[in-house]
């Protein structure tokens, strides 16, 4: 799960001024309200909110009294079912919110063991609120007198936001859900503290003595378990505190934190636990977790471990192998973080790739057509600008291509009879999972037709029998129980072989039709089990130290593949299959920390929640924050005035305002902007009087100061897909400009004319972008960026003047071949733009020259910024990147952790010219030089790039340049 406290982040997924809409148009959202929560759900949700309102009321006061925190106001809760794959949010600013994607949890994820999924989700969202949102002290005066803010744009700002904002904000990951997932193991039957998956990664850490430091876990690291480090640490921390220090030391630490002063964490620790700070207790974790672990191993080698041979190793996480109907290959899904997520076909021996494709966000699922031609497979895409949905594709091997089969049909675990004709998948819709088959006959008209009828309960991994008569999958309830079932698809009829309270999944036919393998933590570890079907008992197969998930039978019967686990990942091993080894007697077993459900108890409250009213923006709307605004007008004094913004928690309207007065021009100053989500294409509404300065216009040496009045309405348009997007943009602008620094008598600045009038315009772009990275590397590695933008200025329209501009950009990302470190790249840019039509002024003619920066868009280094001008405008660069190290380290629990450093050599290349000097191809100015720059995580959250660069300008104008800059989001 993702949760975003930071309120600068919130700024892009809350209330920013976004490009579309946040949900999917077609949803029509009513509330319920309870004493403490106002929950938010949209048509099919119905019995989902009621079961949500019962365990919202009923966790409520167990972490409030945990956390010894409660909150002002209602938490706003909001239900959507618009993705294929489990997820939650969180955000205290500028009012408290959850977001649950409702959806059962993957039995492959590290969720995939719980009693009642909608609890354990719901437990750790709102365990981010509560540790997050308390203030006292000098943050309970500043809530008090500017609420719960988030930043304007300008440095200022963001200043008098870190001065404000709720302190444990600013907290690390690891805490924030180290804390999160701690209360949610606590106060949930299972949890994932408590579940087998996080005990495998810590006994394999500990065997392999492959355990974090303190400050890989504070930061972002790209490696095994990578996303997962914050969770896993972050609880087994939580959790040693607990334990060491008294249960109650998770609330005394947030409250503590919240009367802290920003990134000074070490002191709550220090004062609470005997002068130790984070560093100190996580180094004696560390000894408890190996001292726990090492028992642990000890127990489980009291018996020889079952041994397995690794067929293929290379990638971070291979799963969900299957043989070839034929034995002779071997199919699985690779995903590395050097690399996009793919589909490998190998020889029998695991060695030898035959065949690779790519695949998008997926449950990781195969199935081979009967003939060995074709792979089937689900993945996700976008539907509807907005859901991600999963659907049926097959890749034909002969051929290469892939074609897709289901549209919007959320399909998961899909996989194919031994006839070829029909497929069974698991269906997902409105919280629930249900069984469905579909007739592969029809092609891409396929409809999956539903066979089982279950509510909030999840389905897994369906497997027909060797006759193709059966089905037999897993079943699991909101009380903590599995069942493994079968479904005979000639009688239609459904039967359960048996049910258990642990954890049971990926069931397979053996071969010959005599068993069901499936993968079982009965014991504490994710071990092979077989169900006789002839005598209805279940036998252990394997016995491992580590665990394994996902098996598949060789045909001939005499092995299988599995998913075996290591403290790198996944890996495809091969085991050994002798029935005379198999045994009812369990081996050595490690202790469960499992507890009973609470899911009963919400199920019977659920039936007393109160009736559903038609949802109301104008609950959320009104601002909740304001923060101070300084700034100048290129007066003798300080502008001073006010921002605040607020958006619905739907975020169908979002909006900012800022006023201000200056004392030095004794005028006002304001910017409104609007956004309206309720429709596609997203609206927008701009109105403005404000300042606008242009530094050192045309390196004269003079800042020119004007105003901007106007207003600007903008409809735009999002098509988008995982792996691209496009905008489509367009609207009217009315813009009048004014000077306000001194001209002289003949209306010029310095010597130079500039343009007073309005300047009102119709405008219209688009925008595409396929450039994907991945999480080594140190830029786009392949696809490409394109925009643009035409503008229309006419006295037709209320403009003073007849103009067309045209603006475009393109780059491109070319993946090179690796050398040492990979991850080479190839970067390409192509920037142009002209104006046609009645003569510049100073503030609008096209400028070159300088290092790359956010507001520099056509720089050329080598030259002084801004320093070449005209109306029409051409510039190129070229630039290889290479990474020189992945340091991946940081100094302890300080919130600063450098992650990568690369190089690049660049040339640029660019003229300007007008009607009076036409272009030269010998006029063109060329730039080269290199820069070295660094990846770099800053305030636990913040990633940017600092650069240090050389240039050298080689034509007229040039010079030898020392620079630094600045890149987000490189």
């Amino acid at each position: 799960m993702r949760t975003l406290l930071l309120a600068a982040t919130l700024v892009l997924c809350t209330v920013s001024l976004s490009f579309a809409a946040k949900f999917d148009t077609s949803f029509s959202y009513s509330t319920i309200e309870t004493e403490h929560f106002s929950i938010h759900y949209h048509q099919g949700l119905e019995e989902v909110s009621r079961k949500v309102a019962a365990i919202a009321e009923e966790t409520h006061p167990l972490l409030a009294r945990e956390f010894g925190w409660q909150p002002a106001g209602k938490t706003q809760v909001v239900l959507i079912d618009d993705s294929d794959f489990i997820n939650g949010l969180a955000v205290t600013i500028p009012y408290n919110a959850v977001y649950l994607q409702v959806v059962p949890p993957s039995v492959a994820s590290t969720l995939g063991e719980y009693d009642d999924w909608l609890r354990v989700l719901f437990t750790h969202e709102y365990a981010h609120i509560l540790s997050a949102d308390p203030a006292r002290g000098y943050s309970k005066v500043t809530r008090a007198i500017f609420g719960k803010p988030f930043p304007s744009l300008d440095p200022l700002s963001v200043l008098f936001f870190i001065a404000t904002a709720p302190p444990n904000t600013f907290l690390p990951r690891w805490w924030h859900e180290g804390m999160a997932t701690w209360a949610e193991s606590k106060y949930t039957g299972v949890g994932r503290g408590k579940g087998t998956y996080y005990d495998m990664v810590f006994r394999s850490a500990v065997a392999d003595d492959d355990l974090p430091s303190v400050d890989q876990i504070n930061g972002d690291v790209p490696y095994w378990p990578s996303g997962h480090l914050a969770y896993m640490y972050g609880y087994r921390l939580q959790r040693y505190i607990a334990e060491t220090y008294g249960p109650e030391a998770a609330g005394k630490l947030a409250i503590a934190h919240s009367g802290r002063f920003p990134y000074l964490i070490n002191s709550p620790p220090e004062d609470l636990f005997n002068g130790k700070d984070y560093s100190d207790i996580y180094r004696d974790m560390i000894v408890a977790l190996k001292l726990e672990q090492r028992a642990r191993i000890k127990e489980l080698s009291r018996v020889p471990f079952t041994p397995l041979t690794v067929v293929n190793d290379q990638g971070e996480n291979l799963t969900n192998p299957r043989y070839s109907p034929d034995g002779s290959r071997i199919a699985f899904t690779r995903r590395d973080p050097n690399d996009h997520t793919s589909v490998v076909v190998t020889d029998a021996s695991g060695k030898n790739v035959l065949a690779q494709f790519r695949r998008q966000l997926s449950d990781g699922s195969l199935s081979w057509s009967p003939d060995g031609k074709s792979l089937y497979f689900t993945q996700a895409e976008i539907e509807r600008g907005f859901n991600v949905y999963q659907d049926l594709y097959v890749h034909h091997l002969e051929s290469g291509e892939t074609k897709r089969l289901t549209r919007g049909e959320r399909l998961g675990n899909a996989q194919v009879a031994p006839d070829g004709r029909t497929a069974a998948a698991v269906v997902s819709s409105r919280g629930s999972q249900n069984l469905a088959l579909f007739d592969l006959s029809l092609g891409d008209k396929a409809q999956p037709l539903p066979v089982t009828g279950y509510t909030l309960e999840r389905v897994s991994s369906p497997s027909f029998s060797p006759d193709g008569r059966s089905i037999c999958y897993i079943l699991t309830d909101n009380t903590g129980m599995s069942a493994l079932r079968i479904y005979d698809t000639a009688e239609k009829t459904d039967r359960a072989l048996f049910r258990a309270s642990h954890t049971f999944a990926f069931p397979i036919w053996a071969p010959d039709g005599s068993a069901i393998y499936y993968i079982s933590d009965e014991t504490g570890v994710f071990n092979l089990f077989a169900f006789d079907l002839k005598g209805g008992s279940s036998y252990q197969v394997s016995h491992l130290l580590a665990g394994a998930i996902q098996p598949a039978p060789a045909p001939d019967g005499s092995s299988l593949l599995l998913a075996s686990y290591s403290s790198k990942g996944f890996k495809i091993a091969r085991m050994e299959i002798d029935r005379s080894r198999w045994s009812l007697t369990r081996g050595p077993s490690l202790p469960s920390a499992r507890t009973a459900s609470l899911a009963t108890e919400a199920e019977a409250d659920s039936a007393a929640a109160p009736s559903p009213s038609r949802y109301s923006a104008a609950k959320t709307l009104l601002p909740r924050f304001w923060l101070p605004k300084i700034y100048g007008d290129g007066s003798d004094q300080s502008v001073i005035g006010a921002f605040t913004a607020g958006a619905d928690v739907l975020g169908y309207n979002s909006y900012a305002i800022s006023a201000a007065y200056s004392e030095g021009r004794k005028r006002g100053y304001f910017n409104l902007t609007y956004l309206n989500d309720y429709f596609y294409p997203t609206l927008s509404l701009r109105a403005h009087n404000e300042p606008f300065v242009y530094s050192d216009l045309y390196q004269k040496g003079y800042d020119f100061w004007e105003v901007n009045r106007g207003a600007e309405l903008e409809a735009s348009i999002p098509v988008n897909f995982l792996e691209s997007s496009y905008r489509i943009k367009g609207g009217y602008e009315l813009l009048d400009q004014k000077a306000l620094s001194r001209l002289s008598s003949d209306g010029t600045f310095g010597g130079i004319p500039v343009f007073q009038g309005r300047r009102n315009n119709l405008f219209a772009g688009i925008s595409y972008s396929s450039a994907l990275k991945y999480p080594y590397s140190i830029s786009p590695e392949e696809g490409c960026d394109l925009t643009f933008l035409y503008r229309y200025f006419g006295r037709d329209i209320g403009a003073d003047q007849n103009l067309s501009e045209y603006s475009a950009r393109y780059e491109q990302y070319l993946r090179l071949s690796k050398t040492q470190l990979p991850h080479p790249v190839l970067y390409l840019r192509l920037s142009a733009a002209l104006a046609d039509g009645d003569l510049q002024y100073g503030q609008q003619a096209f400028q070159i020259g300088g290092a790359p920066s956010e507001y520099n868009q056509y720089p050329l280094r080598g030259y002084p910024t801004r320093s070449m001008t005209g109306k029409y405008v051409a510039t190129g660069t070229v630039e290889y990147r290479a990474p020189l190290a992945y340091p991946f380290t940081g100094p302890g629990t300080a919130p600063a952790f450098l992650e990568k450093v690369h190089g690049a050599l660049f040339a640029d290349a660019g003229q300007v010219w007008d009607d009076n000097r036409s272009f030269h191809a010998n006029e063109t100015r060329v730039g080269a030089g290199a820069e070295l720059r660094a990846d770099m995580t800053i305030g636990y959250w913040a990633k940017v790039t600092p650069a240090l660069g050389f240039a050298h300008g080689f034509n007229r104008g040039g010079e030898n340049q020392v620079y630094f800059t600045l890149y987000l989001g490189l």
